[in-house]
């Protein structure tokens, strides 16, 4: 993803996405490993975690952090610290169910071209 967009979504949630460290700790120092395509996927997605880790950070008193965000297997992958809390667990399971059907490069309604593991893009994109 685009520098500038990687940098709205650190901007807005800063203590999630701790993009200076070690590697050893999170993968996110590698930066968002997915297309500019998911850019909303994952902006939605944050702003529909924030009560539930509001509530998550409330009762277990741990921070939550985001570990790594990425494309694997053609699917958006979002990994968090607070990984037993179902709610949260659910709506990232959404999140990744709705990359499947999103092109990866420019977020317009996409499939996988060339088998189960292969990018989700749109026709536009299917020839690249």
């Amino acid at each position: 993803m685009r520098k500038e967009l990687e940098q709205k979504l650190v901007e807005r949630w800063p203590t999630w996405f701790k993009v200076n460290g070690d590697t050893r700790e999170t993968r996110m120092v590698d930066g968002f490993a997915h297309g500019d395509g998911w850019f909303d996927i994952v902006w939605r997605l944050c702003e529909d975690l924030e009560p539930l880790v509001a509530e998550a950070e409330k009762t277990t008193g741990r921070p939550f952090e985001v570990l790594q965000v990425k494309e694997k297997f053609g699917e958006l992958r979002f990994y968090v610290s607070h990984r037993t809390d179902d709610a949260i667990q659910q709506r990232i399971g959404a999140a990744e169910l709705e990359s499947v059907r999103t092109c990866e490069l420019c977020g317009q309604p996409g499939s996988r071209r060339k088998g189960e593991l292969s990018p989700v893009v749109c026709d536009q994109h299917a020839g690249l």
